[in-house]
């Protein structure tokens, strides 16, 4: 982040050319965009721990959880790095969705 924290101040045209590549990768991958839903599926039955319908719903809020986790995470670093609220948001919400 640092690395790239320098780069951006030193060069501040990079804001607009990495949030253009973002919006590229996510149109040239838009077929596979969003969660697969059998890896979204068998996440909320390892975090269920079990088929009961009570436990599969805690399984499923727990999965929601993590994903809107992991979007205020990647939103926070790109506010760090100087991009205003709407374009972190806009390039966190593109982001490839395989947990990796």
């Amino acid at each position: 982040m640092s690395h790239l924290l320098e780069h951006l101040q030193a060069v501040p045209s990079l804001g607009a050319t990495l949030m253009n590549s973002v919006r590229r990768r996510h149109e040239s991958l838009r077929h596979t965009a969003g969660l697969n839903t059998e890896v979204f599926d068998a996440m909320v039955l390892l975090a269920a721990g079990s088929w009961d319908c009570g436990d599969i719903g805690r399984g499923h809020d727990a999965v929601s959880a993590l994903v809107q986790e992991m979007h205020n995470g990647r939103k926070s670093r790109l506010l760090k790095l100087g991009f205003s609220d709407a374009d972190a948001d806009e390039m966190s919400a593109l982001h490839t969705r395989n947990f990796m």
